[in-house]
């Protein structure tokens, strides 16, 4: 157990490995083309202050959040004079701390180009934007679907950009395919992300920098890393799903999840465990308790699902995860004892659960498993 958790449960980050990819990807993209590293979701629950430093001791200096809070997370941290690009829609009402702080928006309408300008003109400044369009994500941006979408939002960007208080940084996008196998859609979008640049730089509307590529992109579209690529889940060592192409970039997983045993019991053949008596010992049992749980972000849905690593022994778990505990039949680990270290998530020996393991069994992505361990759990950095 390491002595500076609060708790005999911790989410381990390894530094190195994280180094380690972010000097992958930087091979691997176009040697002009600029990284935003993605940091948002506290850097996919990795410590958004700590993955920053990584970065930009690689010469990353522009970095992704989502919200204006992870923002400040990053400036009160002493990120002052590295762009902070925001992905998602900033409420009007925070306009002023946008060009306080000097974040770079993304704009979605003209209302909100309106007020950032608005409230950038009043403290003398000009902010920095860049134009968001949507070409098949469906979410977020100006409309690029149709002709009529492009004649629409060619005109409102016109309008943006005589706007006093903001300056157009750059064109970008967002790909809803670009991990899946097929390259069609993924096709589509690059087309017409490619027909807006082409039609705004013919209508004489400037724009410095393209950005369109994803983590899946950057691994299988050489052709989208266009100016400025934002890598998020490859930079913690994982894949963004089972179809893309991973030659060329070899990660390693920065994450690792792991407790202590904190109580251990022999329960009969015949007893019960946890709430609601979803298992039954079949036969004499070593059970051991660790005190991780749902609110840590092991879903109650791996009850009788999940596997723990004991001494390099996958071992599973029984009975419904609790809150705060779960419980692990440890029987066929060769002297077992009170305080072990299990691995929930990560490697022990010649065995590893990765995040894709948990995911598969959830029914869900790596990305949500990585986030939801760092909501509560203590994080412990390695190989600083």
């Amino acid at each position: 157990m390491y002595k500076e958790a609060l708790r005999q449960t911790w989410v381990e980050i390894d530094l190195r490995a994280l180094d380690h990819n972010i000097k992958e990807i930087k091979a691997k993209v176009h040697p002009d083309t600029r990284i935003v590293g993605v940091v948002k979701a506290d850097a996919y629950g990795h410590g958004c202050v700590e993955c920053a430093g990584v970065l930009r001791d690689n010469g990353i200096k522009r970095f992704a959040v989502a919200t204006i809070q992870e923002a400040m997370t990053l400036r009160d941290a002493g990120f002052k004079d590295e762009q902070i690009l925001l992905l998602g829609v900033v409420p009007d009402i925070c306009a002023d701390i946008v060009a306080a702080e000097n974040l770079m928006p993304v704009v979605c309408s003209y209302e909100s180009a309106v007020a950032i300008s608005e409230a950038s003109v009043k403290q003398g400044k000009k902010t920095y934007c860049f134009i968001k369009i949507d070409t098949g994500m469906s979410r977020i941006g100006f409309p690029a679907f149709s002709e009529s979408d492009f004649e629409k939002t060619i005109d409102v960007i016109h309008k943006i950009e005589e706007l006093d208080g903001v300056r157009i940084k750059g064109l970008m996008s967002h790909f809803a395919a670009s991990d899946e196998e097929s390259h069609d859609y993924t096709n589509k979008q690059i087309q017409r992300f490619d027909e807006m640049y082409e039609r705004l730089c013919s209508e004489g509307i400037n724009l410095p920098y393209r950005t369109i590529a994803n983590s899946a992109a950057i691994l299988q579209y050489p052709n989208a890393d266009y100016d400025i690529v934002r890598p998020g889940i490859i930079m913690y060592g994982c894949y963004p799903s089972d179809e893309v192409d991973r030659g060329g970039v070899e990660l390693e997983p920065v994450m690792s999840v792991r407790a202590n045993i904190v109580f251990l019991k022999n329960i009969p053949a015949g007893a019960p465990v946890s709430y609601g008596r979803k298992f039954t010992a079949e036969r004499k049992s070593k059970i051991a308790t660790i005190s991780i749980g749902y609110a840590d972000g092991y879903s109650r849905t791996l009850s009788g699902k999940a596997e723990v690593l004991v001494d390099g022994v996958r071992c599973p778990i029984v009975g419904n995860i609790c809150m705060d505990q779960c419980m692990v039949d440890v029987t066929d680990v060769p002297d077992v004892k009170l305080g072990d270290p299990v691995t929930i998530m990560g490697r022990d020996g010649d065995e590893e659960i990765t995040s894709e393991e948990l995911a598969a069994k959830l029914g869900t992505i790596n990305y949500e498993v990585l986030c939801s361990f760092g909501l509560r759990l203590q994080k412990i950095y390695i190989n600083k």
